[in-house]
């Protein structure tokens, strides 16, 4: 009974997702992304002012999301209650400045959603930047490792090569704009954005041909925030203040 539960969910999930008239639970995860990614950024960045601004709206569009879930997946009520822990733990944390713990748990939240969609066989643009953030993520810890976090140098070229086939997919991808809200001039700024990040990668791929592990881990601290100026088109930076400014 718990396959075919399973199997019916699956089959509602994918017409929602699917259906001309049925797209709101998709637009639902978008707009949770736009509220997710400003207090993601922020606390990446250190911003904590903006961070504590950011949680209000984010908490709104969760609130929103959640419903839906509960009613088209009441099965995955186990991974719901671990997304509103997590978000609950980053609000603690940041209100109380510790910015390190509140990305941290902003990371579970952001793996749970991944899971689910992959779970449901949801086809999602953020979730290919998100894997593209852990692969840049892993280059940038091992290169300011002075042991390179224990990897042969040709373990490390392998994951650098492959970091850059994912990002050639990525720009590959077509985005549905109307989905993400993107007008001609958003597009524009995005394709300039990932122009930055690609010009970034390679520029990191040539000082490791120098191989020198020093050079690298200077070099490595340009990968995070090449790639938030592209995730950040993602978010809705002034609903965020907008909201926090109602309350």
């Amino acid at each position: 009974m718990k396959f075919l539960a399973r199997v019916v969910s699956i089959a509602i999930l994918a017409s929602l997702i699917s259906g001309c008239d049925t797209t709101q639970i998709r637009k639902a995860m978008v707009h949770f992304d736009r509220a997710f990614i400003p207090v993601l950024a922020y606390s990446f960045e250190g911003d904590i002012h903006q961070a504590k601004r950011s949680v209000f709206y984010l908490e709104f569009q969760w609130q929103k999301l959640k419903k839906q879930y509960q009613a088209y997946l009441p099965e995955e009520a186990e991974a719901l209650n671990r997304i509103n822990s997590w978000l609950g733990d980053a609000y603690y944390a940041i209100d109380a400045n510790n910015l390190t713990l509140a990305a941290n748990q902003l990371e579970h939240v952001k793996y749970e959603f991944m899971e689910l969609r992959q779970k449901y066989g949801v086809d999602y643009y953020l979730d290919n930047l998100y894997n593209f953030q852990d692969a840049i993520g892993l280059l940038s810890e091992a290169a300011g490792d002075e042991l390179m976090c224990h990897m042969e140098w040709g373990e490390y070229e392998h994951l650098l090569q492959k970091a850059i086939e994912d990002w050639q997919a990525i720009r590959a991808q077509p985005i549905d704009s109307a989905l993400h809200e993107f007008d001609e001039a958003r597009l524009q700024q995005l394709a300039y954005k990932q122009d930055a990040m690609e010009a970034v990668l390679l520029q990191f791929a040539e000082t490791f041909s120098c191989a020198n592990r020093q050079q690298l881990a200077i070099a490595s601290q340009s990968l995070q925030p090449a790639f938030f100026e592209v995730l950040r088109l993602f978010g809705n930076f002034e609903a965020s203040q907008t909201y926090f400014a109602q309350k």
